[in-house]
C-alpha cells in the first residue's frame, strides 16, 4: 500500500500535464511558448525602438520582403522596424495566428495593425496585414531567418 501512493500520485500528476489547457486546445509546449517569447521581445523592441533587442532576435542571414521595397537585410530590417519619430504617436496591435515549430525551425503567421498619428496635425495613417516568420533555433534562442510581410496602408473612411 505505501509503493501504491507514490505510484498514484505520479499517474495523477502525469495525466493532469497532458490534459488540455481548454477545452479542444493542447498544452503549449517548450518550442512554442519559446516562440511566443520570442514574439514578445519582438514586440518589445518594436514599440520601445530598441534597436539592441532587435538585432539579437535577427539572425545575421535573414532575408525581410516587405511590399513596395527590395529585399531587406538585418540591419536595414532592424533600423526601419526600431525607427522613432517624437512627432509621432505609434500605436501596434499584433496577434499570432499560428504557431508551428518542426525540430530547429518554427513559423510564425501574425495579424498586424499600426496607426500613426501626427502630433502637429493630429492626423493619422494605419497600415494592415499579415507577416508569415521563419525562426530558427540557434544554441538556446530562436532568431528570426525569413520573414514575409503584407503590412500596407489601408483607406480611411
Amino acid at each position: 500500500m505505501k509503493t501504491l501512493f507514490p505510484l498514484s500520485l505520479f499517474i495523477f500528476l502525469l495525466i493532469s500535464c497532458a490534459v488540455p489547457a481548454e477545452k479542444g486546445k493542447p498544452l503549449m509546449g517548450n518550442d512554442e511558448n519559446a516562440v511566443r517569447q520570442w514574439f514578445e521581445r519582438w514586440m518589445k523592441a518594436t514599440k520601445e525602438g530598441d534597436l539592441q533587442l532587435a538585432r539579437s532576435l535577427i539572425a545575421d542571414d535573414a532575408v525581410f520582403l516587405v511590399p513596395g521595397a527590395d529585399r531587406m537585410d538585418k540591419e536595414s530590417f532592424a533600423a526601419a522596424v526600431t525607427a522613432t519619430d517624437p512627432n509621432t504617436v505609434f500605436e501596434l496591435d499584433c496577434s499570432i495566428q499560428e504557431i508551428r515549430v518542426l525540430g530547429d525551425h518554427a513559423w510564425l503567421w501574425s495579424k498586424s495593425s499600426l496607426r500613426m498619428t501626427d502630433k502637429r496635425s493630429e492626423t493619422s495613417s494605419t497600415m494592415a496585414g499579415h507577416s508569415l516568420s521563419i525562426l530558427e533555433r540557434r544554441g538556446n534562442s530562436w532568431v528570426v531567418i525569413r520573414d514575409a510581410n503584407t503590412v500596407v496602408p489601408v483607406s480611411q473612411n
